[in-house]
């Protein structure tokens, strides 16, 4: 039975290819997957194949040789939708941290 699988990656991953990586997992594991990279901390993925196939790509890419740089791996199952291939998105370059992000919003207020 084909399963879908959301799957969110956090950590210090701007001076790694987790994209590469993940790719590689996904071909090496008949997986179908969406990479969304939305910056250099934070990367989504759904997959979807088989449930045996999604468990080893899971494994795979949380102890793997990237690990280290992983702060949070979270796994959640969502409603399969047939993804073809593997593609890969950017869904937005941010270069500032969430901290930056908060400052920069009070400043350009205070601006006015």
């Amino acid at each position: 039975m084909k399963k879908h699988l959301n799957i969110y990656i956090e950590g210090n991953l701007n001076n790694v290819d987790f994209n590469f990586y993940s790719q590689s997992g996904a071909y090496k594991y008949d997986i179908h997957a969406v990479y969304k990279n939305g910056d250099s901390v934070h990367v989504d993925l759904e997959a979807e194949g088989s449930e045996e196939n999604l468990n080893n790509y899971v494994e795979y890419l949380k102890t793997g040789p990237l690990r280290k740089n992983i702060n949070l791996f979270r796994v959640e199952e969502a409603e399969f939708i047939g993804i073809n291939g593997f593609k890969s998105l950017k869904v937005h370059k941010d270069e500032f941290t969430f901290k930056q992000k908060v400052q920069n919003i009070f400043k350009k207020k205070k601006s006015y």
